[in-house]
């Protein structure tokens, strides 16, 4: 499936780490996916009042908020939350239901791609969105 083209999908990535944004970015280019990137879950709000996307990937703990809490304005669009603080069986906060699949830091970019591909080879489920 890599390198298959994905050029309909357009994908928003969260993170305060540039580094990590840098990585998940040609990551997502590189398999053909559009991608807008924001450093904080203020500017992924705004991206959100302007664009549609079909996935969006976002770090668990920034400086001002969580990436939960983006939730749950987000139409649902397929949410990836990356994180090296929350483990996979945590159900302490309800919001953790509304994400679609997480992944813990370090995420090798070969997982994320299949997580990436799956999510977006699913049909449709979502009341917005670019339906792309």
């Amino acid at each position: 499936m890599a390198g298959e083209p994905m050029n309909a999908h357009r994908a928003l990535v969260v993170d305060d780490d540039m580094v990590a944004l840098l990585v998940i970015r040609h990551m997502l280019e590189s398999e053909g996916i559009e991608v807008t990137q924001a450093a904080n879950v203020g500017a992924a709000r705004a991206q959100l009042a302007a664009t549609d996307f079909d996935l969006i990937i976002i770090d668990y703990l920034m400086p001002d908020e969580t990436g939960l809490d983006l939730l749950p304005p987000v139409g649902g669009t397929p949410l990836i939350l990356l994180s090296g603080v929350i483990e996979h069986d945590d159900t302490s906060d309800p919001r953790l239901d509304e994400v679609t699949a997480r992944l813990t830091k370090p995420v090798s970019t070969d997982e994320l791609r299949s997580v990436v591909h799956a999510l977006l080879a699913r049909p449709a489920e979502r009341g917005s969105g670019s339906g792309r």
